[in-house]
């Protein structure tokens, strides 16, 4: 009987010393792996700021080029249609300069005609 309860006493002393040792281990492991899962989610989550981040500064290059284009277009627009007002008034001095040379063309021949009835030939 006192071996029986010798037994006992050394079986119980063990599984409460082991058991506790069981249930620490356990919980490490049940920790570690937690605390795997919030590193790999903040890990994620720094990932997607980062994309977050770069995102934002491509929407904003995209919205500066965007705007340089149509600040450039404007230019553009303005500078033909200051061309195209700029031939247009050169074409118009044109006119009145071929306007002005016909007039003269027709004065000179009157003037020759002239000359020639007055003028006797020798």
């Amino acid at each position: 009987m006192f071996a029986i309860g010798l037994l006992g006493v050394i079986f119980s002393v063990f599984f409460y010393f082991r058991k506790p040792q069981e249930t620490l281990e356990k919980k490490q492991i049940i920790a570690e792996e937690t605390l795997k899962d919030k590193a790999t989610i903040l890990s994620q989550k720094e990932a997607e700021g980062k994309a977050n981040v770069l995102a934002q500064q491509f929407q904003w290059e995209k919205e500066a080029n965007e705007k340089k284009f149509n600040e450039f277009s404007l230019r553009l627009d303005s500078a033909m249609t200051l061309a195209q007002n700029h031939i247009h008034s050169v074409n118009l001095k044109c006119d009145e300069l071929l306007k002005s040379v016909n007039i003269l063309t027709i004065q000179i021949t009157r003037i020759g005609t002239i000359l020639e009835e007055r003028l006797p030939r020798k």
